[in-house]
């Protein structure tokens, strides 16, 4: 009797945790990604990260919410889109990012290139750190070439919360597509 009444238990109990678990199921809401879609291109956008105001095709602003990494945070983590014109057809992603290392460092102080990189015929990787308002900041920059034009995605963040964020900000950079 003592057997048949622990096996009764187990098998109550065992139906009892299974409805549970499809109960929890049924409960747990899976939520879509946010896609900034573009005329000319989309990416997905981290979680609580808002659009900025005025966003354009042209011109257009990913800002990150407060991060607690730290005391007071005075510093907007962000991923910026810009499409400029090339000067010509033929002009490629090799000589858009040769020319941005050689501007950079007029409007960032104490310039340095951490990584560059072609990753395609028509992308390339720029990561570069210096100091830009009052910030130590790392930024990591990919152009993309097409149709005489160049599309600049540009993460930006303190220098000290760099490591920290990558990871993270990696796979959105990684789903920019152009149309």
């Amino acid at each position: 009797m003592k057997k048949a009444l622990i096996v009764l238990l187990f098998v109550f109990s065992k139906t009892l945790f299974a409805q549970e678990v499809e109960n929890i199921k049924d409960s747990v809401v899976v939520k879509e990604p946010i896609i900034l879609n573009q005329k000319a291109y989309s990416i997905t956008i981290p979680d609580g990260w808002k659009i900025q105001d005025n966003c354009t095709n042209d011109l257009c602003s990913l800002l990150s919410p407060r991060d607690t990494l730290g005391s007071y945070d005075r510093f907007t983590e962000n991923i910026n889109f810009t499409v400029n014109k090339l000067p010509s057809p033929s002009y490629t992603v090799d000589k858009y990012a040769q020319y941005s290392i050689t501007y950079l460092p007029s409007v960032v102080k104490n310039f340095k290139v951490i990584e560059k990189k072609k990753l395609r015929s028509n992308a390339y990787l720029l990561t570069y750190k210096g100091e830009k308002s009052g910030f130590a900041q790392t930024w990591r920059q990919f152009y993309y070439t097409k149709n005489a034009k160049v599309y600049i995605v540009t993460f930006a963040c303190e220098t000290d919360k760099y490591e920290y964020y990558l990871p993270i900000i990696d796979p959105y950079l990684s789903s920019f597509k152009l149309k």
